[in-house]
């Protein structure tokens, strides 16, 4: 159809082209390196039938090797591609049929040379005497004449191949690549039967085959589902091509012993165990083409929970035969998250969801001299003050107040508040300020949380929720803890999506009677009758507001409302802060929030004094052995006393699934070692001078991983010492960045 070969000539310049760059994509499929020369420059100087037979000669396999679905787009996105002439063929029915359509029409219609037999009646779907005479329906739907045309096809292919005896085409299990004979792999045994084939795999990592050597071993030698499954690169998702993250999960795992059942020589049943033999993934496929793949996860309380993904084999569809549903596998998520958490926290009774945003949950925790030792022990906090009583006081660590509020930021993370995505949880920063004048937690405290969501937006990786813990020791709030995680590649619908900010304080400072003017005439500054009577704005006065602001938004960058409310007062005589005046807006669509736009322009400098040089070392080579920790082997423990059993942190399987490359260390695991760090060379070994401590996830952290921390006193901000840190992998990148606030030493004199 490009080519008129009885005239040596492309019915179009561009069609050259065309065909030279997906020549040139087979090539390149067809090397494992990229040969030195290329073969499609050759085709400006032969005829292209023959150069078909050149380009096989070279690379015998590209007349067998079926297309990908990448293949497959790539031809597609040539066909389309600005800049050339359509193509004489409509290569894909999709939403742009009918510009093909006509593009080709025309594009023939005046160029009868380039028509199959110069026959003028088949430069289109337009009506003529051949069209009449097979329009043999009044009316007819489309589908029905797309359907003759499909049907017709076939039995024309049966006729001319078969003599139009349908019993004699041959029955295949699905169309591609034929299974090829695969070598014993060394370091396995391997015992075979009728009714299965059972792979021990060896203990050592080392010792184990990879991905590509090891998936066809276990698919076996002839077509079927599992075959299907383990060797198709993308997975059909509703309606979307996904990675196919099965194969990664079914790699080859230390001292495993894989088990494939078969029925009639093909597989029905797959089951992986652990050295103890017990089961920690199970694969079938029923007579109806339904693929059941389930993980078994051990909880924290022992309890074994099930994470099951289903799939369907439609063997039809040869490039993907494996499809699932993604609203499916995220209600199985959210099931299995629910069943982990009721188990690893207790909630024997039944789970209750949390659908409102403004739900304050509420946990209390009593802190034990066995925990307080056990967590000091898996974080490596080795300060006297929580080893030894002193006066019959046994202090703890400041992570309680994390562990405290765990069970509660777990249930929000799986609750109908944040929606799918809980395995896909990322931890972004977590932000602790103790309140003035608090002391350190001891043994025998009961702890108190209330936590409350702050915020669920949309971000680029996807979406993030923010959450903020007010911590009550012994009944007396003491601090506050804001944490933020995302949701990779989840998203929440504009319309759900909100934010909120509680008691945001700001000192403003008015330094003109205009200015003052223009705040009270304000329509949101509303004036307390009792106070306006006692005392009025007076420029230079420090003016303290503490706020309370709620936006929903209509876009990204857009809100739909705002609201503002909150309280403003000044001081009075002899130190009293006088209640002055009351904030009450509310707005719909803006892009800022205008009171906070306002204030802002007052608004009194930053406390925080940064030296002009930009600090000095705390860290130093007298002291690095100090700033080093190893992570331990196991993730266990720390989950065990943090109570956060998230199964990406313990189980390999979801670590794969959610695309990790190993079961990664607690986020929080290295923020408390590192705060360990901070208390021996920041604080000189005095744990309750540190008053705020801020840290921010850059990077994943594996069992085993060496670390190490660098310290810089960076500036002062209200008398205390400012210290910013990173924490790093030895030899690697950055992990962790950190900002603390520590009270200077207690002098004498």
């Amino acid at each position: 159809l490009m080519y008129v070969r009885h005239q040596q000539r492309w019915t179009s310049p561009s069609y050259t082209q065309f065909v030279l760059d997906f020549v040139d994509r087979v090539e390149r499929r067809m090397c494992i390196v990229p040969p030195d020369t290329l073969l499609s420059p050759e085709l400006r100087d032969v005829d292209p039938p023959s150069f078909v037979e050149r380009v096989v000669e070279a690379y015998p396999e590209s007349a067998t090797q079926l297309l990908t679905s990448e293949d497959v787009q790539y031809f597609i996105g040539l066909c389309k591609r600005r800049g050339q002439k359509p193509p004489p063929f409509i290569p894909v029915l999709d939403a742009d049929f009918g510009v093909l359509l006509l593009k080709d029409t025309t594009s023939l219609s005046d160029n009868l040379d380039a028509v199959i037999d110069q026959d003028p009646q088949r430069v289109g779907i337009q009506q003529g005497p051949v069209a009449a005479k097979y329009s043999t329906v009044v009316d007819e739907p489309v589908k029905g004449i797309l359907d003759s045309i499909y049907h017709g096809h076939i039995a024309a292919l049966v006729e001319r191949q078969h003599g139009g005896n349908a019993s004699s085409i041959p029955v295949v299990e699905y169309v591609g690549a034929e299974p090829t004979t695969v070598n014993p792999l060394a370091n396995m045994d391997v015992q075979e039967s009728e009714t299965a084939r059972v792979f021990s795999l060896p203990v050592g990592t080392e010792l184990l085959p990879d991905l590509d050597s090891w998936l066809p071993v276990l698919a076996g030698p002839h077509k079927s589902w599992l075959r299907a499954l383990l060797t198709t690169p993308t997975i059909v998702q509703s309606g979307k091509y996904v990675d196919n993250y099965v194969r990664r999960m079914l790699r080859a795992r230390p001292g495993r012993k894989v088990t494939v059942q078969l029925e009639s020589g093909l597989p029905s049943l797959l089951t992986i165990a652990n050295s103890a033999g017990i089961v920690e993934l199970m694969l079938g496929c029923d007579a109806d083409g339904a693929i059941r793949l389930t993980v078994y996860h051990t909880t924290l309380a022992g309890i074994v929970v099930q994470l099951p993904i289903e799939f369907s084999y439609v063997p039809s569809q040869c490039l993907t035969p494996i499809h699932g549903s993604k609203q499916q596998e995220d209600k199985s998520v959210m099931e299995f998250s629910v069943a982990l958490w009721s188990a690893n926290f207790g909630q024997t009774t039944g789970y209750k969801d949390i659908v409102d945003s403004n739900t304050v949950a509420r946990t209390e925790l009593v802190i034990t001299e066995e925990h307080s030792r056990a967590l000091c022990k898996v974080v490596g906090n080795r300060a006297w003050q929580y080893a030894f009583a002193k006066e019959g006081v046994l202090y703890a660590p400041l992570e309680f107040g994390q562990i405290g509020h765990t069970k509660d930021l777990l249930h929000f993370l799986q609750s109908s508040v944040f929606g799918p995505g809980t395995l896909s949880v990322v931890h972004l920063y977590n932000d602790v300020v103790l309140e003035d004048g608090a002391r350190m937690f001891q043994v025998g405290d009961t702890l108190s949380v209330a936590s409350h969501v702050d915020g669920l937006v949309n971000i680029g990786p996807g979406k993030k929720l923010s959450l903020r813990t007010a911590v009550y020791c012994q009944g007396k709030k003491v601090g506050t803890i804001r944490s933020a995680f995302l949701g990779r590649s989840h998203y929440v619908d504009t319309s759900r999506a909100f934010e909120r900010s509680r008691d945001e304080r700001l000192t403003v400072v008015l330094p003109s009677a205009a200015d003052v003017a223009v705040l009270e005439s304000k329509e949101w500054f509303v004036y307390r009758e009792a106070a306006a009577a006692a005392a009025r704005l007076e420029p230079g006065t420090p003016i303290e507001f503490c706020l309370d602001s709620e936006y929903q938004f209509k876009s990204s960058s857009v809100y739909a409302s705002i609201i503002t409310t909150g309280s403003v007062t000044v001081q009075g005589q002899g130190g009293a802060r006088i209640h002055l005046a009351d904030v009450d807006f509310k707005w719909g669509t803006a892009t800022q929030n205008p009171v906070l736009e306002f204030l802002n322009r007052f608004t009194a400098p930053s406390t925080l004094r940064q030296f002009e040089d930009g600090g000095y070392a705390l860290t130093t080579a007298a002291n690095a052995k100090l700033a080093q920790v190893r992570v331990p082997k196991s993730n266990v423990g720390y989950a065990v006393n943090s109570r956060d059993g998230n199964p990406f942190h313990l189980n390999p399987y979801i670590a794969d699934y959610v695309n990790l490359p190993g079961t990664i260390t607690h986020g929080l695991w290295t923020s408390a070692s590192t705060r360990a760090i901070v208390e021996n060379i920041a604080a000189g070994g005095r744990p309750e001078r540190i008053r705020a401590y801020r840290t921010e996830f850059t990077g994943m952290v594996f069992p085993t991983d060496q670390l190490t921390t660098e310290l810089f006193h960076v500036g002062m901000k209200n008398g205390r010492m400012v210290v910013k840190g990173q924490t790093a992998k030895v030899g690697g990148g950055p992990v962790m960045d950190l900002t603390a606030e520590i009270d200077q030493p207690l002098t004498a004199y």
